[in-house]
């Protein structure tokens, strides 16, 4: 899909790192029942640094001025976009979808 996955992904971003510290899910295909990965949950732990350090960033970004933002912004919009192909299909297999719908959910979200 051009999206990589490693064998156990780490599942938690504190926004600095990668590394959840909890048991490991496996994720399953609804419609198949096809294992699609595992991934590492997250912790209290982990939960308690993700918001520390989202609030540690918000502070910085709320500083940074509003057309370097809208920047920042423009670029996620214009990655989803390169991605939305592989996103949808990453959403379909997840969540059991039909590839178009996976597609219209990626859509949706860059829209916002």
């Amino acid at each position: 899909f051009g999206l990589s996955t490693t064998s156990v992904n780490e599942g938690v971003f504190d926004g600095k790192q990668w590394g959840g510290s909890g048991e490991v899910h496996t994720a399953v295909n609804p419609s198949t029942g096809e294992t699609l990965a595992q991934v590492k949950f997250g912790t209290k732990a982990d939960y308690d640094r993700c918001v520390a350090n989202a609030v540690s960033a918000q502070e910085e970004w709320q500083l940074t001025p509003a057309p370097k933002r809208g920047d920042i912004v423009r670029q996620i919009g214009n990655a989803l976009r390169d991605k939305k192909d592989a996103l949808g299909s990453l959403l379909s297999l997840e969540m059991g979808k039909i590839h178009a719908e996976g597609c219209g959910e990626v859509q949706e979200y860059i829209d916002i």
